[in-house]
């Protein structure tokens, strides 16, 4: 037997508590909308309104990156061992381009310097923006290596001396600080053996001696800072998403450690110091002092590809870490942070490549060259969209801000 169903009286009372709830949540929401949409008109009329004058008291130190950068990329192309027909023309081109780069982006910070008073001593204090300061120095020496290839074959004898000269101007200028200002300490070691090389070995032992010194003070501070950083990786995750570039700078410190020592030992046998200048060692036969450049030599090799594999892993966390946050990033100046740290462990490849006489290596360092040539012109037309379209040099925008 089939009962008929009786439906449950509606209780109209709750109904009409659930009406007035959703009703409400919906003007709520369009409330919310309201805000939202006037908000972000109000801040396009204040960025429409920032005088020029104005943002140009938010160019910080860290255009300096761009400028670090290019000379990098100069670098790279001017040891790329797969070389064709207009490739130095090519590198030429660019270095000439950071000198005048790095002119205008001189020109234009003392113009905010002067222009907005305070500033000055605002960047160097700030913790943020004084962090690129050392890009300066970099910049600076990366103009130095660069005119060691660059240079050198256009100019005269007094070339040499004038490199001999701005070493010892940047090395008495590159301050220890944290992983990137150490930066500049660390690439003492690079700039000596580009320099060491075309110096008499009266002056090639100091410049190597200063080289090797600071190479390993910069290095045992980046171990230092490797323990805080992977501590935060480890308890923290990690970094924002507008951080992420800033990953690659742990590449830096074992890639430029490894050129640097391939470079120094190098040296040492190309000007033959323990040959002409130097007549005996306390405690080394004389006929075995002979066997010092080739000795230095395997001891530098045995060391870079350590290094090499230890920038490899920092390079892989950072390349995964990017690729995840690719679409959620906007361009900031840290996207600099893309190519030159990783100038080192490119050219580290190709310098170790070039030990072992492994054409494959030296392949795999040509193709992450033309790979850094590409990604500095990418990151070149970001820069740009980003300046026109107001998203850098403006109010709580750039590193000033922090």
């Amino acid at each position: 037997m089939v009962y008929p169903q009786i439906s449950k009286p509606m209780n109209y009372q709750y109904a009409d508590k659930e009406r007035e709830r959703f009703g409400r949540e919906i003007r709520e929401e369009t409330i919310k909308i309201q805000s939202i949409s006037i908000d972000h008109e109000k801040e396009e009329a204040v960025i429409g309104s920032v005088s020029l004058r104005d943002r140009l008291k938010h160019f910080t130190f860290a255009w300096y990156a761009m400028t670090m950068s290019t000379g990098g990329v100069a670098f790279v192309l001017s040891v790329i061992p797969n070389r064709f027909d207009g490739l130095t023309g090519l590198g030429t081109a660019i270095f000439i381009l950071n000198l005048f780069l790095f002119t205008c982006v001189t020109i234009t910070i003392c113009s905010r310097f002067i222009l907005h008073p305070g500033t000055l001593k605002h960047s160097l204090t700030n913790p943020h923006e004084g962090f690129f300061f050392a890009t300066f120095w970099l910049s600076l020496a990366t103009m130095i290596t660069n005119t060691t290839t660059y240079g050198i074959p256009n100019t005269g004898p007094w070339i040499i001396t004038a490199l001999r000269l701005a070493f010892w101007l940047v090395l008495t200028n590159a301050l220890p600080g944290w992983v990137l200002p150490i930066f500049p300490a660390m690439l003492v070691g690079t700039l000596a053996s580009a320099i060491a090389k075309i110096q008499p070995a009266e002056h090639a032992l100091p410049i190597l001696v200063a080289g090797l010194s600071y190479q390993g003070l910069g290095m045992m501070v980046a171990i230092m800072m490797y323990g805080l950083y992977f501590g935060r990786l480890l308890t923290s995750g990690l970094p924002l998403d507008m951080s992420r570039p800033a990953m690659f700078i742990a590449v830096g410190p074992p890639s430029f450690t490894a050129l640097a020592f391939i470079g120094m030992a190098q040296d040492v046998a190309t000007t033959k110091i323990f040959s002409t200048y130097v007549s005996s060692l306390p405690g080394i036969s004389p006929q075995y002092q002979t066997l010092i450049p080739d000795l230095l030599q395997i001891l530098a090799l045995i060391a870079a590809i350590s290094l090499w594999v230890l920038a490899f892993w920092f390079f892989s966390i950072a390349l995964v870490a990017t690729i995840e946050a690719v679409g959620r990033n906007d361009f900031h100046m840290n996207w600099y942070a893309y190519v030159f740290p990783n100038v080192g462990f490119t050219i580290a490849t190709i310098k170790i490549g070039e030990r072992l006489d492994s054409r494959a290596i030296q392949g795999v360092g040509s193709g992450v060259g033309a790979v850094l040539f590409f990604l500095l012109v990418l990151i070149y037309g970001c820069h740009v969209r980003a300046v026109l379209q107001r998203k850098i040099c403006l109010p709580g925008k750039d590193e000033d801000a922090h």
